[in-house]
């Protein structure tokens, strides 16, 4: 099994941080000989003009040059291509994913590559998987007690399923903003629990993958 843990919080002891961890650390327990490939998108550049012209014209047979977001764009997609399942730590900004983040999704979304375009709408072109999410965020932002709009998980549930991964699992820490230590690993404790069942079926079903051809 390869795991592919992605953190992007800009605070390298964020709570976001730390989520991701204990999930990565669950499912070593349960698969040890797993395979943990790490990525930090939190400085990740934005994008760069000829990323933004190949983007513009998908269909040209004579792309920019391979370089600068290009190939940051294949190495990304290729690493979830080779991933079992993918582990995302993430805080909420503003009341979505933060900027690191939709960088990240500006590079792995992709036409022609990740996601197809037809009259019938866009088609993901990736092989699902499960991404396993830890989000933290200050305020209280998910479920019944939600104090704000929640423009965060619907957003990556379309964004991620417009590339083919529709087995999201979201599992938070809210309200860190007013809550000590304790609260919060009482909090993650709580959480995690909740995900155990999805960690279990994600070790036992897990399945081989072809990786394809790389792209340029």
């Amino acid at each position: 099994m390869q795991i592919l843990h992605i953190d992007c919080s800009p605070r390298p002891d964020g709570q976001s941080r730390i989520i991701s961890a204990a999930i990565v650390t669950r499912l070593r327990a349960l698969e040890p000989d797993a395979v943990i490939v790490r990525r930090d998108i939190s400085a990740l550049p934005m994008p760069d003009a000829p990323y933004a012209a190949l983007l513009a014209h998908p269909d040209d047979v004579t792309p920019p040059a391979a370089q600068g977001s290009i190939t940051l764009s294949e190495t990304l997609i290729r690493e979830i291509e080779a991933a079992d399942i993918l582990v995302l730590g993430t805080p909420v900004h503003n009341f979505t994913v933060p900027a690191s983040l939709k960088s990240w999704l500006d590079h792995v979304v992709r036409v022609n590559r990740t996601v197809a375009l037809s009259a019938q709408g866009k088609k993901g072109l990736l092989t699902d998987r499960p991404v396993l999410v830890g989000v933290a965020a200050g305020g209280i932002i998910l479920g019944e007690d939600a104090q704000q709009p929640d423009f965060f998980a619907p957003y990556l549930r379309a964004v991620l399923g417009c590339i083919g991964l529709h087995d999201l699992h979201i599992v938070s820490v809210q309200g860190t903003a007013f809550c000590d230590a304790s609260a919060k690993a009482a909090a993650l404790k709580n959480a995690l629990l909740t995900l155990s069942p999805v960690l279990s079926a994600c070790t036992t079903s897990k399945s081989s993958r072809e990786i394809p051809a790389p792209h340029v």
